[in-house]
């Protein structure tokens, strides 16, 4: 079973499924020239490109239910206030309130429309 799954949840974060579970992917950026060996491999190949590159790594599995996916949008929305800049605990708040209608936008798009989510603010 192919799963077209692909939901950018924010900026940082997406997530995507396979067969038996949801995926939430970070985005990450690159950058090959703080690379222990870019020096050698630019010796080898002065042809290389040392622009930072954008890479999606998988944060976390999630088991394909309703539950699941309750719990991989929990995550999401904590890491994403998290790395935000509160110095207080309103703050924080007020980012995790952000984040969480940000997430609740993405998922109103329709693409998942066979699970019913309600996140705690």
């Amino acid at each position: 079973m192919k799963n077209e799954l692909n939901v950018q949840l924010t900026p940082d974060f997406r997530l995507t499924a396979d067969d038996r579970n949801f995926i939430v992917k970070e985005r990450r950026l690159v950058d090959p020239t703080l690379a222990p060996n870019w020096k050698a491999r630019l010796a080898a190949n002065p042809t290389l490109d040392p622009s930072p590159r954008e890479v999606w790594e998988d944060a976390g599995y999630y088991g394909y239910t309703p539950a699941g996916l309750t719990a991989a949008l929990g995550t999401v929305r904590i890491k994403a206030a998290a790395s935000g800049n509160a110095e207080t605990l309103a703050e924080f708040m007020a980012q995790l309130a952000a984040e969480t209608e940000r997430i609740v936008a993405a998922l109103s798009s329709g693409q998942l429309r066979d699970f019913d989510v309600k996140l705690a603010s």
